[in-house]
């Protein structure tokens, strides 16, 4: 017999799932200070991107523990909170944010984004992105913070 780690607990499961929406506010905001400044670089609404695609997978797991609903409002000591629900709109706030960002990232025709350019001198430019470019994304972004408390 094999050792069996592919189970987690419920405890696991729901202190993994709340340390890593407090993790996502936090880099949200983060990242939201740099994507208002007046030139961001590429590179960081790419990290934002990458980051919810990898929020996303790491939930989902946690999320389907078998017994979370109920145990989650035990550590809450509210019974009528609705733990699935909140999950749900966090995370579609996180695929909502994902997705304007993946919408506004100028590609080509085959659909490769257009992030960077080569210089005569064989230098490798990031492209930027002014505020207000990345404005839509940002309001995506502060409703991915306003659903973690």
């Amino acid at each position: 017999m094999a050792f069996i780690a592919s189970s987690i607990t419920t405890s696991d499961a729901f202190a993994s799932l709340r340390r890593q929406a407090v993790a996502t506010k936090q880099y949200m905001q983060t990242q939201k200070v740099k994507m208002q400044q007046s030139s961001c670089d590429a590179q960081v609404p790419l990290s934002v991107i990458q980051h919810c695609g990898q929020v996303i997978d790491l939930m989902a797991g946690w999320a389907a523990t078998p017994g979370l609903a109920q145990y989650a409002r035990d550590q809450v000591n509210n019974q009528s909170y609705d733990v699935a629900a909140e999950y749900t709109t966090m995370r579609d706030t996180i695929i909502a944010c994902r997705d304007s960002l993946i919408a506004m990232f100028p590609k080509d025709g085959g659909g490769f984004i257009l992030w960077q350019t080569i210089q005569p001198t064989g230098v490798l430019q990031n492209r930027t992105f002014t505020a207000a470019q990345l404005a839509a994304a940002v309001n995506e972004m502060d409703l991915v913070i306003a659903s973690v408390t």
